[in-house]
């Protein structure tokens, strides 16, 4: 199985230890029933037993959760072992010929539990199989939030931001610290952890400060759309920029009013 988009080399070679596992453990054991054919269906297990597992054999089997598209199944991958033991799972469809060859999972489960080195050969294949969705969910969110830059590192002294440029992108200071420079004069500072450049994003406005970096910085760049899905996803996010920015706007007034 892979990812729907192009997938790290680490999950390639997972899929492909899952596939050469598959084959030994089913290896001696004797399907339940003939090759079933299968041109365009939603739902592969539609009408198959509930203990029932397939293996494909020929053709791609698209996996999805509420209609978005998780991974696509290979020849080789073994499926259904979640609908079987009663776990949610994703949808299961093909839009073109498949083969699949049926087993049961009780007879499977006897013939790992047949012999020690299957037990284990069965350990290792569940652990491989976790290891794969952990991956590829890992990988699925950094693409979302992170698909037009991402990190970006700068050494003490380089320009993050420029004034009067055109703003597109949202950053978060992950290591280092930098200063805010409005026409030469100093304005702020930025630390580790702090979001920065959102304000000009939001409204639409040219860059009103320059970021200059004042040690070396690793800095994450997202796209105002992503991040604004961030912030859905993760509302915490949203309140700390609020509070960030009240902070800032307070301590303008307390200037103005020490200028006064």
């Amino acid at each position: 199985m892979h990812l729907p988009d192009k997938q790290p080399d680490q999950l390639t070679d997972i899929a492909n230890k899952l596939r050469a596992m598959v084959e030994q453990l089913l290896a001696g054991l004797a399907p339940c029933g003939e090759p079933q054919q299968l041109t365009k269906t939603d739902d592969i297990f539609a009408r198959q037993p509930a203990t029932r597992l397939l293996l494909l054999q020929s053709g791609q089997v698209q996996s999805r959760h509420r209609g978005k598209l998780v991974y696509i199944a290979e020849a080789g991958d073994l499926l259904g072992l979640s609908r079987s033991l009663q776990l949610a799972g994703c949808q299961l469809a093909v839009e073109d010929a498949v083969t699949l060859l049926p087993f049961e999972r009780d007879q499977l489960i006897d013939h790992v539990n047949s012999d020690p080195q299957r037990q284990r050969l069965w350990t290792y294949y569940l652990l491989c199989l976790a290891e794969f969705y952990r991956h590829g969910m890992a990988h699925e969110t950094r693409g979302h939030f992170q698909p037009v830059t991402g990190f970006q590192q700068f050494a003490s002294g380089d320009t993050i931001i420029r004034q009067g440029d055109e703003a597109d992108l949202v950053f978060t200071m992950l290591e280092g610290e930098a200063d805010a420079i409005h026409d030469g004069v100093k304005v702020g500072e930025i630390h580790s952890d702090e979001i920065f450049g959102a304000m000009a994003v939001f409204t639409r406005q040219p860059r009103s400060a320059s970021v200059i970096a004042t040690s070396d910085c690793s800095v994450m760049a997202v796209r105002k759309e992503d991040f604004v899905d961030l912030i859905e996803q993760q509302p915490g996010i949203g309140l700390g920029l609020i509070e960030e920015m009240a902070n800032k706007i307070n301590q303008l007034n307390n200037k103005v009013s020490n200028l006064q």
